[in-house]
């Protein structure tokens, strides 16, 4: 008896603190529309992620469609795109995607949030694409140019694709790795927690219902309505999470992105989140000319029931290796 009970107890306890494990069973693979410039990866035949690479300047409107390179995501489950392209509320919001509103060279700033002034960025080549039964590797560089279509920043931009298994069932960890190597000199990075970092953009419907709502850590705001604050106060509030998470309906099912920060990045962080579904952080930094800027993050992307405070703060810690 006393065995079966113990076993019983750790039974318990694992499942209390489940963190996450690989799925076994299907398939990845990369698959490349050239003529779209859309370059998706697919798991058991159902899309992941969508890189989405195009840069038409043929007409106003594609110029406008296609002035940012960034990512979308799809339901782990439902296979249904779950982020916003171009238009809709805040055209600049799209999908997965990194960019600073204040880039500053020498005397000039540039745009690459907004992508005001002719500043875009532009995919400039595939260095790797992998994938197997368990994970899926992209790495790309991107070309921050300004208007004369001469790079400010190159970016090496890596987002390794694992399968897993939560508590609410198949689910995406993707790991975005990007490398911001200055080619005018010095920068400065600068802006504001709204404008600027690596963030995500849920879909438009989620901004037409203002459905998006949060989970943080222990110590911060715990309402589960977007906590808004701007970046007056020395220090700013808000800031220094380490991880957040935003879970949304859309159509039929119910997902949640949990966003961690690895450690060794520059701080203060800014963490902004808003009702109708972009959350994500910024810091202010200096890129010198020969040492270039990581930035490293892990997103959980899952579809059903929302993980538990306790459930997200467990595989924050098993990342960042507490």
């Amino acid at each position: 008896m006393l065995p079966r009970l113990l076993f019983s107890f750790v039974l318990i306890v694992l499942c209390s603190v489940f963190i996450s494990s690989e799925v076994v069973a299907g398939e990845f693979a990369w698959n490349d529309d050239t003529e779209k410039a859309e370059l998706t990866l697919t798991y058991d035949d159902k899309p992941v992620i969508r890189y989405m690479y195009a840069y038409d300047t043929s007409d106003d409107t594609r110029a406008h469609e296609t002035y940012k390179v960034y990512h979308h995501v799809f339901g782990p489950d439902s296979g249904e795109q779950i982020t916003k392209g171009p238009h809709g509320q805040y055209t600049h919001h799209r999908g997965m995607y990194v960019g600073w509103n204040k880039t500053r060279a020498g005397d000039k700033t540039y745009d690459f949030w907004h992508c005001k002034d002719g500043a875009h960025s532009r995919h400039a080549k595939v260095l790797k694409l992998e994938a197997n039964d368990k994970s899926a590797t992209m790495t790309t560089e991107i070309h921050w140019n300004a208007e004369d279509g001469k790079p400010v920043v190159k970016e090496e931009r890596t987002v390794t694709v694992t399968a897993v298994e939560l508590e609410n069932g198949k689910s995406w960890q993707i790991d975005w790795s990007t490398k911001l190597a200055s080619q005018m000199g010095d920068l400065i990075l600068e802006g504001d927690r709204q404008h600027a970092g690596f963030q995500y953009r849920a879909a438009q419907a989620v901004a037409e219902a203002e459905s998006a709502r949060y989970v943080r850590p222990e110590g911060f705001p715990q309402e589960p309505d977007a906590h808004q604050v701007d970046d007056s106060g020395n220090p700013p509030r808000h800031i220094d999470l380490n991880w957040f998470a935003m879970t949304y309906p859309l159509g039929e099912s119910q997902y949640t992105v949990e966003y961690f920060e690895a450690h060794g990045q520059p701080h203060p962080s800014l963490y902004s989140e808003r009702p109708y579904g972009r959350f994500g952080a910024y810091y202010r930094t200096e890129v010198k000319a020969d040492q270039p800027l990581e930035m490293k993050y892990r997103l959980f992307v899952s579809e059903g029931e929302t993980p538990t405070q306790g459930q997200i703060q467990a595989r924050y810690n098993a990342y960042v290796g507490q």
